[in-house]
């Protein structure tokens, strides 16, 4: 891993950029658990192989995944199954993807006028052992 300079890097981008970040940084954090299930859900692979074949390639990707992520990861775990967030087992880098996800989308969540302190963008939870998550801000501007 590349070694970093202590700095802070300040970015400006839509609405529509941060939601893609927040995908993009949740399936990092997913892939590196094991779940692979997930590479499914980007929208090029929806968009070009699901809705055309659906039926003809879902099970197939399923098991198909699930045969090179127990390799990988050197485990038994059935289709749904993974590391935890807080497993020993993945590198901190997740947790750190997860923690910025989690700013990002609680900052969002702190827009509307009508939020619920029952889900899960109402709070931060921050996962990450290196004490990096504590410097993570976040500004959504109206």
């Amino acid at each position: 891993m590349q070694q970093h300079r202590i700095i802070m890097v300040k970015l400006e981008i839509t609405e529509k950029q941060a939601y893609l970040i927040m995908d993009a940084l949740d399936l990092y954090s997913r892939i590196g658990m094991g779940q692979f299930d997930k590479i499914k859900d980007h929208p090029t692979i929806q968009n070009n192989i699901w809705d055309n074949h659906r039926d003809e390639y879902h099970d197939f990707a399923d098991k198909e995944l699930m045969i090179v992520r127990n390799k990988l990861f050197d485990i038994s775990y059935g289709l749904n199954g993974s590391q935890g967030i807080h497993s020993t087992k993945i590198d901190d880098t997740n947790r750190l993807a997860f923690d910025i996800k989690q700013v990002i989308r609680h900052e969002f969540w702190k827009c509307e006028p009508n939020r619920s302190s029952m889900t899960v963008d109402s709070h931060i939870h921050f996962t990450s052992t290196d004490g990096e998550s504590c410097k993570i801000k976040c500004e959504v501007i109206k």
